[in-house]
C-alpha cells in the first residue's frame, strides 16, 4: 500500500513540474538576420582564363600577308572578369628583314546595351628585333548585333603613328555571320585602310568556320585587297587555319 501511494505521489510530482516548464523568454535578445539573395541580384563569377594555339597556311592581317605567304603559328591568352579582359599573343611574321616575332598585348571592356554587344580597348603591335621602331598603339571600338541566326558588326581602329610612319592612321571594318548550324557558320568582311598622305587599301574576306568539337574548330577563307601592284603581299589568298581553344 505504501508502495503505490509512493509512485502515485512521484507521478503527479512529474505531471506538475512538466505542465509548468516553459521555454524561456527571447524576445529581447538580439536576433541573428542572415542576408538573403534577391532574384534580380546579378551574381559575378570570378576570373576566367583562356588560351588557344592556331596554325595556318598564310598570316593576313586586314589583307595583307605578314609571313611572305608562308605558314604561321598564333599562339593568344587572355583573363576576362566581369565585363573586362587583357589579352597578350604571339605569331611568326617575315618581312625580309631581322624581325622575329610579332607579339600582341590588348586590354578591353566588353558591356551590352539593349541587344547591342561592344568591344573597346586598345590593342599594341610590338615586333621583336625589328630594324626599325614600328611598334603601335591601335584604339578600337566593335559594335555587334544578332538578328536571328545572322550576326552583324562595325569596327573601327585607330592610331596616331601607322607602324613607324609619323601618320595617323584608320581602319573601318563591316562585317556578318551567319550560323548555318551549332557547329558550321559562314562570315565575310568589307574593310578599308586608311592612312594621312594618301596611303591605303580596300580588303574582303569570306569563308566557312566549322567547329570539329568544344576545344577544336577548323577555318577556311578567302582573303583579297585592290592593290595587287604593291606586291604579292597584297594579292588574293586562300588560307586553311585549325584552332585549339581551351
Amino acid at each position: 500500500m505504501r508502495k503505490i501511494i509512493w509512485l502515485a505521489t512521484a507521478s503527479l510530482v512529474l505531471v506538475s513540474a512538466t505542465a509548468h516548464a516553459v521555454p524561456p523568454d527571447t524576445s529581447s535578445m538580439p536576433q541573428l538576420v542572415l542576408p538573403q539573395a534577391t532574384p534580380d541580384e546579378e551574381i559575378i563569377p570570378g576570373p576566367v582564363f583562356t588560351y588557344s594555339v592556331t596554325a595556318a597556311s598564310n598570316y593576313i592581317f586586314r589583307g595583307v600577308s605578314q609571313t611572305e605567304n608562308g605558314a604561321a603559328v598564333f599562339g593568344a591568352a587572355r583573363v576576362s572578369y566581369d565585363q573586362f579582359y587583357v589579352g597578350t599573343g604571339i605569331e611568326n611574321v617575315d618581312f625580309h628583314n631581322s624581325t622575329d616575332a610579332e607579339y600582341d598585348l590588348s586590354a578591353g571592356w566588353t558591356p551590352k546595351l539593349e541587344g547591342f554587344r561592344f568591344d573597346l580597348g586598345l590593342i599594341r603591335y610590338g615586333y621583336i628585333n625589328a630594324p626599325s621602331h614600328i611598334d603601335t598603339i591601335e584604339y578600337k571600338g566593335v559594335i555587334l548585333h544578332d538578328f536571328g541566326p545572322v550576326t552583324f558588326g562595325a569596327g573601327i581602329n585607330y592610331t596616331p603613328n601607322y607602324f613607324g610612319s609619323g601618320h595617323d592612321g584608320i581602319y573601318g571594318e563591316g562585317r556578318g555571320t551567319y550560323h548555318i548550324t551549332e557547329s558550321l557558320s559562314a562570315s565575310a568582311a568589307l574593310g578599308r585602310q586608311f592612312v594621312d598622305g594618301g596611303i591605303g587599301h580596300t580588303t574582303w574576306n569570306a569563308g566557312l568556320n566549322y567547329a570539329i568539337t568544344k576545344n577544336f574548330s577548323v577555318d577556311a577563307r578567302y582573303y583579297d585587297t585592290n592593290e595587287h601592284s604593291l606586291g604579292s603581299t597584297y594579292d588574293s589568298h586562300y588560307v586553311a587555319a585549325i584552332k585549339a581553344a581551351f
